[in-house]
């Protein structure tokens, strides 16, 4: 800054702040060391509670700096992992949204009730899901009774037995053809939103299914 002293961002005050003061301790690892900062502060903190610096108690500083490190690159990638997982949750929401608005004629819809998945269709998936109200939205796409029956007939060797007046129901065993059929119907068509209604977004069964 122009007649002034120069702003140094905070971070590197820190590093400044530490490194100053023991840079004797150089001598007691690599100064290339990836982990230097936390090994510095790992002599800073033997020096808080008093212990004198020895070569062995400067091992033990190095090894703690350098685990610090580890934890520190570890949450980092957590945090990062977590931050595209959120954007590629919030992405597949937007996607799932949108196919419910771009399907004036209906959907095939996939839900969880118990141990069970039932396939059905309808033009009014809200309000079908408030009546059903299942477990888990695992999943849908564009279509109708047509292709509701279609797929009746793919998974008919899992189907649940009939319902009271003797009629095929449309409850299915989670089958791992089944499974797979609706994995790539979300990677298609996007996530269920977890917001909607009291349901989940799915992963329950899909994650103990892999389990």
């Amino acid at each position: 800054m122009p007649g002034g002293r120069p702003l140094i961002p905070q971070h590197e005050q820190r590093h400044r702040a530490v490194q100053g003061p023991w840079t004797r301790y150089l001598k007691y690892f690599d100064p290339g060391d990836p982990a230097k900062l936390p090994i510095l502060y790992a002599f800073r903190d033997l020096e808080l509670v008093g212990v004198p610096v020895t070569a062995e108690t400067a091992e033990i500083a190095v090894k703690l700096g350098r685990l610090q490190h580890e934890r520190n690159m570890q949450q980092r990638a957590e945090r990062e992992q977590q931050l595209e997982d959120d954007r590629a949750a919030n992405a597949a929401s937007v996607a799932f949204q949108k196919l419910l608005e771009d399907q004036p004629d209906g959907v095939v819809y996939y839900i969880r009730r118990g141990n069970l998945i039932k396939i059905g269709t309808t033009r009014a998936f809200v309000n079908r899901m408030r009546s059903l109200m299942p477990d888990e939205v695992l999943a849908i796409e564009p279509g109708s009774y047509s292709l509701e029956n279609q797929r009746h007939q793919q998974f008919e060797e899992t189907r649940f037995g009939r319902d009271r007046r003797g009629t095929r129901n449309e409850y299915f065993h989670p089958s791992p053809r089944l499974i797979d059929h609706i994995r790539s119907l979300r990677a298609q068509h996007g996530t269920p939103d977890q917001g909607m209604l009291t349901i989940t977004d799915g992963r329950a069964l899909l994650n103990e299914q892999e389990a």
